[in-house]
């Protein structure tokens, strides 16, 4: 009895075709995931740093509130200045947390084959997002080095999440070119 074992062409191609398609949508979700981490960095960075909402709040209640205001106002415009900046934050995280998912649903439909062809915007703005990143990480161990408070540990997190990030990023450039290539080298999955 003769057994035939079909052996397609190019199945080396076609097994790394399938590693990087899953590396990309694994790094996809990533990206999605880390979205929130960025969010976060924005609420600590308003809310927990040196220069606080309420500090800035503050500051132009007094330099600028009583003599617009007068004082028996103070307390509405404090209201209205504390709506005005939680809105402006929710937009910008918003609009973060959209640029993330833009980003990381490319890679994941790419990844699992369902991505409109031609689309690769995302890989420019994954591109910017490396290059900004990199960025981030570079002020974060100059600030790191001159730092004299106890903040530390923070910053190292800071450093941690930055420096996985960037990672993530740069994999999902990778991974987008070497499928690219494959496919030009003929092992595109049918």
């Amino acid at each position: 009895m003769e057994t035939a074992v079909y052996k397609t062409k190019n199945e080396g191609i076609q097994i790394q075709l399938r590693r990087y398609r899953d590396a990309l949508t694994i790094s996809g979700g990533m990206v999605i995931v880390l979205s929130i981490w960025d969010i976060t960095k924005i609420f600590i960075g308003f809310f927990l740093g040196e220069d606080t909402i309420a500090k800035m709040i503050g500051t132009i209640i007094e330099q600028s509130g009583d003599a617009v205001v007068g004082t028996e106002y103070e307390k509405t415009v404090s209201v209205l200045l504390w709506v005005f900046f939680l809105l402006m934050i929710l937009l910008f995280s918003a609009v973060v947390f959209f640029y993330h998912l833009y980003i990381g649903l490319n890679a994941y439909r790419t990844g699992r084959y369902t991505a409109r062809k031609g689309n690769r915007l995302y890989l420019v703005l994954t591109f910017i997002s490396a290059l900004l990143t990199g960025f981030l990480i570079i002020e974060n161990i100059f600030s790191v080095i001159k730092s004299e408070d106890a903040s530390g540990n923070v910053d190292f997190a800071f450093f941690i999440m930055e420096a996985t990030t960037l990672v993530n990023y740069i994999f999902i450039l990778h991974a987008a070119d070497k499928i690219r290539k494959l496919e030009k080298a003929g092992g595109e999955i049918q």
